[in-house]
């Protein structure tokens, strides 16, 4: 019985059938999880065991976040997201997502992940802002860019 991570996107796209294989999801998971037929779904493979809930160490949470700063998708990030990628960081098992944010986090820093229904990443990428205005590059977190005062908008360049 294989043991993987879920991540709201793979829940949400599953047949919501969890009784053949182990699961793991954090509280933020639960909490983030708003259709009332996958909670009810969720919670049944809670009560059965195939699915627990544990949350990441904090180290691990802050490599995340690390590798996340560095890819620019951060920002893009809910606390689930960040959790699910540090707690199959911290477990080494893989994650069943659809998000290209998580999938991008994690094809960078080598974690395993499954897609659920979606296509998935072709490619890893790091995220830049760029000024609309002056194209000057920022990596920070700034809506207006500090030259010319222009929005900044989101640009993706290869790994």
């Amino acid at each position: 019985m294989k043991t993987r991570i879920l991540d709201t996107s793979g829940i949400l796209r599953s047949d919501l059938d969890f009784s053949e294989d182990r699961f793991l999801i954090t509280n933020d998971v639960l909490i983030e999880l708003q259709d009332e037929t996958a909670k009810i779904a969720v919670e049944s493979a809670i009560m059965r065991g195939n699915i627990q809930v544990r949350d990441p160490d904090e180290e691990y949470i802050k490599e995340i976040k690390q590798a996340a700063e560095e890819t620019g998708d951060l920002e893009k990030l809910s606390d689930a997201d960040i959790g699910i990628l540090a707690l199959a960081l911290e477990k080494k098992l893989p994650i069943i997502t659809d998000d290209y944010n998580i999938q991008n986090v994690a094809s960078t820093i080598n974690l395993d992940y499954e897609k659920s229904s979606q296509e998935g990443i072709k490619k890893k990428l790091r995220w830049i802002k760029v000024c609309e205005g002056c194209g000057s590059k920022h990596s920070d977190n700034s809506l207006i860019c500090g030259v010319c005062g222009s929005p900044l908008r989101r640009k993706a360049t290869r790994i």
